[in-house]
């Protein structure tokens, strides 16, 4: 019984062996050829670097001085009543902005109002005793003038009487009693590091504050003496607060002297201040425009590489299949943002690349990105 069994234990063990081999050869032949569908895809996969791109223009271009300069403002002024008191009311207060001929600081009047009180009653008196003398010489006018002697002697009867004398008196003690009240002589702002409580006594001549008028600025740069043969008034002059705020100004005078030391001259430059985003001290960067350039296509001069022992080229976007292509191109001017071609095979509106190309070669494709200042956007898929 066990015999006539051996033969069906045989074939299965044979046949178990015959399909683990033809598994094996199978498993064999695909790691050989390596064409799992995994790898074929991926090894299809086509790696494109992203570039920035940005499109060309028909603009001009500006040459530039540039400098650092000092805002001064317009006008600046003291405030020192000419006259000693106590306060009576005073406006005078940090930051406050005022109008031109607005009442800054007054003193108590009373003392200055019996000084002009006085001085009158002593003019009246001085203008009675005149009366009297020129009465008594009015009998003498026929003989005076009949022997050309004229009037010359009336500034003396003013002097004699007391008059002249009188009417200087009366005239100051006015004018004293208009200065105790102080006030604004230009619109601006105020700025001081007192407080005048009512009772508070001021000598004349003490500082008790400033007033500075800072709508309109002064800047003071410092030019080589090399580059003030290209600046002339009326220029117009980018300026750049410690913000980042930026502002438009003008040149109003070159100083006639140059610093023998330096070789440098100064500009001064005028410019709107409005907003009060410039203040008197602050250090301003400014770059004066000297010269426009016109051509016929504006790139940005990151755009332009060198290659081959110095040739400069830049790379154009197809953007039918994003591949770039290189332009040898020669630059016709250039500042330090952009550049000026007059290439037949550029024109404004082409998309040329200006970031992350360094290593590009010649019809390679790309991801192009398009660069907006300092964002970033995608362009138009291809068609």
């Amino acid at each position: 019984m066990v015999i006539s069994k051996l033969p069906s234990v045989y074939q299965i063990v044979l046949l178990s062996l015959c399909i683990g081999l033809t598994l094996s050869s199978c498993q064999s032949n695909a790691d050989e050829t390596g064409d799992s569908p995994a790898e074929e895809e991926q090894e299809s996969a086509e790696v494109r670097p992203e570039v920035l791109f940005a499109v060309a223009d028909d603009e001009p271009i500006y040459q530039y001085i540039e400098s650092q300069g000092v805002v001064e403002a317009n006008q600046s002024v003291e405030l020192k009543p000419k006259i000693s008191g106590y306060v009576e009311r005073s406006q005078i207060t940090e930051g406050k902005q005022v109008q031109q001929g607005q009442e800054l600081l007054a003193f108590d009047q009373r003392e200055y109002v019996m000084a002009v009180d006085q001085a009158q009653n002593a003019y009246e008196e001085a203008k009675q005793n005149y009366d009297i003398e020129m009465g008594m010489r009015s009998g003498q006018e026929t003989a005076t003038a009949s022997s050309g002697a004229g009037d010359s002697g009336l500034p003396m009867v003013r002097i004699t009487t007391g008059l002249a004398q009188a009417e200087l008196d009366l005239k100051q003690a006015e004018l004293d009693l208009s200065y105790t009240k102080l006030k604004a002589p230009f619109s601006g702002v105020l700025s001081t590091q007192k407080r005048l409580a009512p009772g508070t006594y001021v000598a004349a001549g003490t500082t008790v504050g400033q007033l500075v008028d800072d709508r309109t600025v002064r800047l003071r740069f410092d030019v080589l003496e090399s580059e003030l043969g290209n600046i002339s008034r009326g220029m117009n002059v980018q300026l750049i607060s410690p913000g980042g705020e930026q502002l438009q100004g003008q040149v109003a005078a070159i100083q006639p002297v140059v610093n023998t030391d330096t070789k440098t001259g100064t500009v001064i430059v005028r410019a709107g201040n409005s907003k009060q985003l410039l203040r008197p001290g602050m250090t301003v960067e400014g770059r004066i425009q000297t010269l426009q350039q016109d051509g016929k296509v504006r790139v940005p001069r990151s755009a332009i590489l060198s290659r081959d022992g110095g040739r400069t080229l830049l790379f154009k976007l197809n953007t039918e299949n994003n591949q770039v292509e290189w332009v040898y191109v020669e630059p016709a001017a250039q500042n330090s943002e952009w550049t000026i071609l007059n290439h037949e095979e550029i024109a404004p509106g082409d998309t040329i690349a200006v970031d992350r190309h360094f290593a590009l070669s010649h019809l390679q494709a790309v991801e192009p990105r398009l660069q907006l200042g300092n964002l970033e956007g995608t362009p138009a898929p291809a068609n």
